[in-house]
């Protein structure tokens, strides 16, 4: 995955602006589609959080992580908004995530099989393996990013992420593990 160049968040360009809220605006959407299939209220978060840092920019400093930055920023919008919505009741009540291979694209009818293994296997994780792993390899994020995300230590990441794995490498075929990685994640 390339690295992308950490873009200024204290623009006071309205153009410059844009073009990080563009940069960003899939990243969130997409991100934001594990927790609900309501668009709305994913593109209200995503807005939210921009002009929030707009109406700030004056004192804001920049953060030393801007993706993790956004990612935090949004994800506690987006999770307030479903709570006052009342489509939340704690952290265990999010709207089941999605973070299953349901979403990976497979091109052939074969292809079917390994699908139904690989969503078995998914679906036998919790919520936040899903999260975590979505985060770390269908994002890029790095573990630090990833902690601070899903507001846990860097050390839990890892433990999340090796307990992650060691259960999918246990329940899927070597073959089948390694194409997990090899497929990004399509929107619902």
């Amino acid at each position: 995955m390339p690295e992308h160049k950490p873009l200024p968040i204290a623009f006071s360009d309205e153009d410059d602006y844009s073009i990080l809220y563009a940069h960003y605006f899939s990243k969130l959407f997409n991100y934001g589609h594990k927790f609900t299939a309501d668009s709305v209220l994913i593109e209200d978060s995503i807005q939210d959080v921009f002009l929030d840092c707009w109406k700030r920019r004056n004192n804001l400093k920049e953060p030393a992580a801007l993706n993790s930055y956004l990612f935090t920023a949004f994800r506690y919008s987006l999770f307030n908004k479903l709570s006052k919505a009342k489509k939340l009741v704690g952290m265990e009540g999010v709207e089941e995530p999605d973070f299953a291979s349901a979403n990976i694209f497979y091109a052939k009818e074969e292809d079917a099989v390994r699908a139904a293994q690989l969503r078995a296997a998914l679906d036998q994780l919790t919520p936040r393996q899903r999260e975590a792993l979505f985060l770390r390899f269908y994002e890029g994020l790095p573990y630090e990013t990833v902690a601070e995300v899903m507001n846990i230590s860097v050390k839990a990441s890892y433990k999340l992420m090796a307990r992650s794995l060691a259960h999918l490498k246990e329940c899927l075929s070597p073959a089948l593990f390694f194409a997990l990685f090899q497929f990004p994640m399509l929107p619902r």
